[in-house]
């Protein structure tokens, strides 16, 4: 913000002096008022009136459309490598009126790959060579990878010819390391804890202003998506629990059968129910005792 400092000089005017100064005032703010015109509009957003998908009120035109996606993700987290690999099928539904010949792709923990562009501090020790794309199918045909354009949060990808009204299968093998300081939105909290967040391919917003969403993710900003439904398994180690985004709809393989039980009960109650107490972390009896556990969340 810019400060301005204003000096007062004063004068002692005639009464004739006051007259014209108060009459300037008036037709000075006559004017104004006659002159003044609409805000002027961005370029892209006229095009969105002019095509009825947007409205000037704020409100969807009659043409307004998104489109949408649904993602089934299987991924593991190794805590003592800090390694997420998985795999990932995004049935993508071109909603829009236009034929889509590429797709772009978000991979926001590029925010770590090397030379990313960044406007928040990373540690040296937190910089990676980013996300790996190990496999990628298009409508169940294999791509090289290698011809997949990465730079650094996005990956820009050419496909067959995606119709309106028309869906096309995405399918995705990858990992990367997870950062363990340096936390922006995600990261190791402690040896035993993470935070993991944003940790998937996903397809960018092709939206009716501006087309793909090509904006790289560089740290501080927000995000921008398209709303989408997911089924997500998360596989990590005995002990370890999983709190996610969504429904988790194996409490009873996951869980001991009192922590099962609990969260029965808090469901159905207003109050608040200890779901993991004192006496379980000390015998240790909250997950179920397999080597490893898959959480699954919708």
């Amino acid at each position: 913000m810019k400060n301005f400092a204003f000096s007062m000089y004063y004068f002692y005017p005639s009464i004739s002096c006051m007259k014209i100064f108060l009459a300037c005032i008036c037709f000075a703010f006559i004017s104004i008022n006659l002159t003044a015109q609409p805000l002027p509009v961005l370029r892209n957003y006229g095009a969105a009136y002019n095509n009825q998908t947007r409205s000037a009120d704020g409100k969807p035109g009659a043409k307004y459309w998104q489109n949408t996606a649904a993602y089934t993700i299987n991924v593991s987290f190794a805590p003592a490598t800090r390694i997420i690999a998985g795999g990932e099928e995004i049935i993508y539904t071109n909603n829009s009126p236009d034929t889509l010949q590429e797709v772009w792709f978000k991979l926001y923990p590029n925010l770590y790959q090397k030379g990313a562009e960044r406007d928040m501090r990373v540690k040296a020790a937190d910089v990676t060579d980013g996300v790996r794309i190990e496999n990628f199918a298009v409508d169940g045909v294999n791509e090289n990878t290698g011809v997949l354009e990465i730079s650094a949060t996005n990956m820009r990808v050419e496909v067959p010819d995606l119709l309106p009204g028309k869906q096309m299968k995405f399918n995705i093998t990858f990992s990367y390391e997870l950062n363990r300081t340096s936390h922006i939105r995600t990261g190791m909290v402690d040896d035993s804890s993470a935070f993991i967040a944003y940790f998937f391919p996903r397809i960018a917003v092709y939206d009716d202003v501006d087309g793909w969403n090509k904006i790289p993710y560089a740290g501080s900003a927000e995000f921008y998506n398209d709303f989408c439904d997911f089924m997500v398994n998360i596989t990590v180690p005995n002990n370890y629990i999983v709190c996610a985004t969504g429904n988790l709809l194996n409490a009873n393989d996951v869980y001991a059968p009192q922590v099962v039980q609990r969260i029965t009960e808090a469901e159905k109650n207003d109050g608040v129910t200890k779901v993991i107490d004192v006496n379980d972390l000390q015998s240790g009896n909250i997950t179920a005792q397999h080597a490893t556990n898959t959480w699954k969340f919708k």
